[in-house]
């Protein structure tokens, strides 16, 4: 059994990365003491900060030129000469994975690419070691989230060793968003493999971010009122808001009379991130203001430039309010005033009032660009509320909306979620939010304080059960040697909104229809209907497939190769694993989750 010494997290963030890690001992053991080690003098960093930005630049051929804030500052100072030789940079593009899951489903997808010619097009679909139905685009997410993590694991490596320990006296934990499908978790896993990170289970966790900041929430002090109980009392009821640059994701707790988390609402969130913001800025206000041709030519032509205007933003936006009176002007660079020349002043000096050195947002401007995020958010702590209260015993207990991510930090965010919940909820943000999932995940890592999570759907397999004459239809009997079957039924595991303990395994034994079966193959189902019958029932979606090797029990008749199938669906990911009913060995179970899902 493995005995961790060092437990490590890494927090792969849309707009930054970053990795702190903490050691078993007596000190440490309560977590309100807890000693966490950061890495804060990343390369080319403007200030000291925990995290690292999450950029990469990559030459012609696809290898690693720089990553972080160095890559952003030889993009920025050397980009002419790199995009001369081919050079490519990457930012924000961990909210790319899973594209094709928002356009159709696996079997569309695949059915477009064997039917189309090579001429067409249509994104050819690969499977991995924990995926299939997998696009070129996602791949090469993938290969650009491996390049980053592996940075950010060496680096964290080598002060751990330094520190004299080993690779080996390692738990990692990995943090993904709540609205990851377990399609996009499955990659996760290949690229924490394609990393070089342990591949034994329960070296590598997954954690939810807004779980994670969760338990940053419980000991970083926060307290709803200046005397009232902590998060970390038994009963206390709280909701965890994450707003990052790519997700908005959202959990609610109650602490159980031990203190420990039960999920009382659904994991639930969205890609609602501060990034979006920015990508507005350049898609319609930078584009508006300089005009179309003059926009392609800057991409072109000076992209660091334009980097430069994105980062005004960047740092400007965490100062909008949500009574904003004061225009905000983005300063313009000189490599884009020359490309404007004086034509293109003179037209940004007619849209804005004579003002022709800056990009002028106005505060209706700037009310419209944070309606991308910020209605749908209040949506989702809505929702989430809404749940909480309906499962609310006890009225004098009340819940707690805990804002935690960088654009926590937003006083227009803070504003717009306490004019429309100040009367129901206590808001509260905690000391650093923008660290909060990171310095959770490694509290995570040491001692999981999750006891129990809400399941998100009905989940089962496809079973042939005995064939049921007048009600079940007759394409779906199978003829088999224990008698007629339908091969078509939805055999249910965990139902929808059930509270399913973290350490809790559902079992089912499993025997191969026919005497030439050499591997027992079943999918995994998920549906929003409580009591699904069939597979084929609206709403039901394949989302993994599951192969069990029969070849250690062959020679055995058929009925003895049963198989038993160990199913965990309290855990952040979906786990399966197989037992041999003949001598009770391990089977070897490979399951793939799929992107339709």
């Amino acid at each position: 059994m493995f005995d961790p010494r060092v437990f490590a997290a890494v927090d792969m963030g849309t707009y930054a990365i970053g990795g702190g890690w903490t050691t078993a001992s007596p000190d440490n053991e309560a977590p309100e003491t807890r000693k966490i080690h950061f890495f804060n003098n990343w390369e080319s960093q403007p200030a000291p900060t925990v995290k690292n930005l999450s950029a990469l630049l990559l030459d012609a051929d696809g290898e690693m030129i720089a990553w972080g804030y160095e890559a952003r500052r030889m993009w920025l100072t050397q980009g002419m000469a790199l995009r001369t030789v081919g050079a490519k940079y990457y930012h924000g593009f961990k909210m790319d994975l899973g594209a094709l899951a928002e356009n159709g489903s696996t079997e569309e997808a695949v059915e477009a690419a064997e039917d189309a010619s090579p001429a067409d097009g249509a994104p050819e679909l690969e499977r991995t070691d924990h995926a299939s139905g997998v696009s070129s685009r996602d791949l090469q997410t993938a290969t650009l989230l491996t390049m980053l993590l592996r940075q950010v694991v060496q680096t964290m490596l080598q002060q751990i060793t330094a520190s004299g320990y080993d690779e080996d006296d390692v738990r990692w934990v990995l943090t993904v968003p709540a609205c990851f499908s377990d399609y996009q978790k499955a990659i996760y896993r290949d690229v924490i493999k394609n990393a070089g990170l342990p591949g034994e289970d329960g070296r590598v966790l997954l954690s939810l971010e807004p779980e994670a900041a969760a338990h940053y929430a419980r000991v970083s002090g926060a307290r709803h009122g200046d005397s009232g109980p902590g998060l970390m009392a038994p009963g206390a009821r709280f909701m965890v808001v994450d707003c990052g640059g790519g997700t908005i994701d959202i959990t609610a707790y109650e602490n159980d009379q031990d203190g420990k988390m039960v999920e009382i609402g659904r994991s639930l969130g969205d890609r609602l991130g501060s990034d979006f913001l920015n990508r507005r800025v350049e898609s319609e206000y930078l584009l508006e203001g300089f005009g179309k041709d003059v926009m392609d030519d800057i991409r072109e032509a000076c992209p660091d430039a334009l980097l430069h205007m994105i980062d005004q933003w960047e740092r400007a936006k965490v100062a909008v309010r949500l009574d904003q009176e004061d225009n905000l002007n983005l300063l313009i660079p000189t490599a884009i005033d020359r490309k404007m020349g004086a034509t293109g002043r003179r037209r940004l000096a007619r849209r804005q009032n004579k003002v022709d050195d800056a990009i002028v947002l106005t505060p209706a401007q700037l009310h419209a660009l944070f309606d991308t995020v910020v209605p749908g958010t209040l949506d989702l702590v809505e929702a989430q509320l809404n749940e909480m209260e309906s499962v609310q015993s006890d009225s004098d207990t009340p819940n707690v909306i805990v804002l935690a991510g960088g654009f926590s930090n937003s006083p227009y965010l803070q504003q717009a979620i306490k004019e429309r919940f100040g009367t129901r909820a206590t808001i509260i943000v905690p000391p650093n939010p923008d660290i909060a999932v990171l310095a959770g995940a490694v509290h995570f890592c040491y001692d999981p304080q999750t006891r129990a999570r809400r399941s998100r759907f009905t989940y089962g397999i496809d079973t042939a059960m005995p064939f049921e004459e007048g009600i079940d239809p007759e394409s779906s009997r199978l003829k088999t040697p224990d008698g007629d079957r339908c091969g078509e039924r939805f055999n249910i595991y965990t139902t929808a909104g059930q509270s399913v303990p973290t350490d809790a395994e559902v079992c089912h034994t499993v025997i191969p229809l026919t005497e030439e079966q050499k591997a027992i193959v079943f999918g995994v189902y998920a549906t929003r209907d409580a009591e699904p019958r069939y597979i084929t029932d609206d709403g039901c979606d394949q989302l993994a497939e599951v192969t069990i090797d029969l070849s250690p029990v062959m020679r055995f008749d058929r009925r003895e190769r049963a198989v038993r199938t160990f199913m965990k669906f309290g855990e952040t990911e979906i786990k399966v694993r197989a037992e041999l009913v003949q001598g009770g060995g391990e089977a070897i179970a490979q399951v793939r989750f799929h992107s339709n899902y």
